[in-house]
């Protein structure tokens, strides 16, 4: 039986990711509800199950963390031109190694929404440390798990008050405008396409890449693929076309003989530990806390 921790992986933002538990091959995700916070329990096989205030809003989210649902068979079968001489030789040894991987999907939009945006413009460590941060000071507590921040808490913010957080003014703005639509009651808390159509036309900043990023997560989207990423476009070419660096452009060529499929080969690379060469200085980021 496939390691279900391999598909559940991906819904942990950074190891310290205070919503977020595997043990025992049991996977536990705290949410949180319009009717208060709520938990996830999957395991290898049998059903999800949901406990706290929230679970049975919860339950009725279109909810899948092992990927049953995922339907696909083979690059070969599912992508027509994969078959071409289009397609990559790495691409069909990654299959062989991690074309098992189911592909999962959480239904939360607004947790995914709130962890993309935290990507923006920073590295990764440091998005991490901020969504830790930002769980441990507005989230609730739920069977030994901290909720994603509460979004009644994060509406009433001023900008500059996530700056204890380490979080600029235009990722604060952005988050905050997050929160004010989950914050008020609608379909969008249940449709994951509404809530996409919210985030479209009511949020600064929710573009391409972030939205990409969501779809990934929350809707188990097996073809998002995140265009703008700082160090997407050079993995890809370091894989695909031995260049340490790429464009976004160029990186859409590469995967275009997987379209339907590009975002499970992103995940492929991102198993086998692909990362592009680094030049030059590391990148510095200045803590905004201290000033």
């Amino acid at each position: 039986m496939t390691d279900p921790s391999l598909s559940f992986g991906r819904f942990r933002f950074g190891r310290q990711d205070p919503t977020f538990t595997v043990s025992e091959r049991v996977l536990r995700l705290a949410t949180i509800t319009p009717d208060g916070p709520a938990t996830l329990s999957a395991a290898a096989s049998g059903p999800t199950t949901f406990h706290g205030p929230g679970q049975v809003f919860l339950a009725a989210r279109v909810i899948d963390p092992r990927g049953d649902s995922d339907t696909f068979r083979s690059l070969e079968l599912d992508c027509p031109a994969a078959s071409s001489t289009a397609s990559y030789p790495v691409v069909r040894d990654l299959e062989k190694r991690w074309g098992h991987v189911k592909i999962g999907r959480t239904g939360d939009v607004y947790r995914a929404a709130i962890t993309s945006t935290l990507g923006q413009r920073i590295t990764a460590a440091e998005a991490v440390r901020q969504w830790r941060r930002l769980c441990l000071a507005y989230g609730a507590t739920i069977d030994d798990l901290f909720t994603p921040p509460d979004p009644a808490r994060l509406s009433l913010l001023a900008p500059y008050e996530l700056h204890r957080h380490g979080i600029e003014e235009a990722r604060a703005r952005t988050i905050i405008a997050i929160a004010k639509i989950f914050d008020r009651p609608g379909p969008h808390h249940i449709d994951t396409d509404a809530a996409l159509t919210r985030l479209d036309h009511e949020v600064p900043r929710f573009g391409p890449w972030t939205r990409a990023l969501v779809r990934a997560e929350a809707l188990g989207d097996p073809d998002a693929v995140a265009v703008g990423d700082f160090h997407l476009k050079n993995v890809v070419s370091t894989a695909l076309a031995r260049r340490p660096r790429g464009t976004d452009d160029e990186m859409l060529e590469l995967l275009a003989p997987y379209t339907g499929q590009r975002g499970r080969v992103l995940l492929w690379l991102s198993l086998e530990g692909v990362r592009a060469p680094k030049f030059g200085p590391r990148r510095r980021n200045i803590d905004i806390r201290r000033f």
